[in-house]
């Protein structure tokens, strides 16, 4: 009789702990967003139609359908005269941006919204667990993620993760990666900085295709703090559950679409190929 008992307690009770551990993980992996901060630049950066003008008669290797196409572009981005550029722009350093001016950039982005971001929510850096930081197209050594992690004195066991070259999809990338280390790591506070380097990515050459990034990209970036604890769900502003992301990199025309290459010893630039503009239909299929 107690043979019995005991052969179907131990399954039992072994349903109650895998199912204890179920919904124990299940409450522990929810992944809120608590709040964020957007770049906002200084107005001596604003970029309106006047100064676009500026910079684009100061390339001197546009013909006369050059200048037309580029002005044609700009007018009917419908970006409107409220959107910003980096600082070496307006100086008359886009062609020739230095590596500083590529760091100058990033840091006035990352600590704008960062300081923002502490202040506002009252979370100090030191309580900062998981940082991802998001750039395609500069990548650095030290890595962006340690001038962030210097410049507030982080931990020195964060979980810090650097992402480029993700395109697109680089933000999406760097908040999937997020909630999954919240299914591991419980009740940790993490930080999403996701931005993009245009001071060295001006393109000064007359290909059509290439000029479309001058057109189309302005400076912009943001900083989201995210918690996995349930009891702070009444503080968020949004809860993820999931993320869907579509990779076409095994098919040569979207691989195509973005990218940067060298057009002399010293000019390297980023190609926005017109492809790109077939991709959104595709994904929607």
């Amino acid at each position: 009789m107690e043979l019995l008992l005991a052969t179907c307690l131990v399954p039992l009770i072994y349903s109650f702990i895998c199912l204890y551990n179920l919904a124990l993980q299940w409450r522990n992996s929810s992944c809120y967003m608590l709040a964020f901060e957007c770049y906002k630049a200084t107005e001596d950066r604003k970029l309106g139609t006047d100064t676009c003008v500026k910079i684009i008669l100061r390339n001197k290797n546009l013909d006369l359908e050059g200048y037309r196409h580029m002005l044609k572009t700009i007018t009917s981005s419908g970006l409107g005269e409220e959107t910003y550029c980096p600082r070496n722009f307006t100086e008359g350093q886009e062609e020739c941006a230095t590596l500083s001016d590529a760091l100058l950039e990033m840091d006035d982005i990352f600590f704008f919204t960062l300081d923002r971001l502490f202040k506002r929510t009252g979370v100090s850096p030191s309580q900062i667990d998981i940082l991802v930081v998001n750039v395609s197209l500069f990548s650095p050594m030290p890595s962006l993620t340690s001038r962030i992690v210097n410049q507030y004195k982080l931990r020195n066991d964060i979980k810090a993760f650097n992402l480029s070259g993700m395109g697109f999809s680089g933000s999406l990338a760097a908040i999937d990666l997020v909630q999954r280390l919240f299914k591991t790591y419980k009740n940790k506070y993490a930080i999403v900085v996701s931005t993009e380097s245009l001071g060295p990515n001006w393109y000064c050459g007359k290909d059509k295709t290439m000029m479309l990034a001058n057109c189309l990209y302005r400076s912009g970036g943001c900083s989201l703090l995210f918690k996995n604890r349930r009891a702070l769900k009444h503080r968020a502003i949004l809860r993820v559950r999931s993320i869907g992301r579509t990779h076409l990199g095994s098919s040569d025309r979207p691989i195509g679409a973005l990218f940067k290459r060298r057009m002399r010893m010293d000019t390297v630039v980023f190609n926005s190929q017109r492809t790109y503009q077939e991709l959104p239909p595709k994904l929607l299929q």
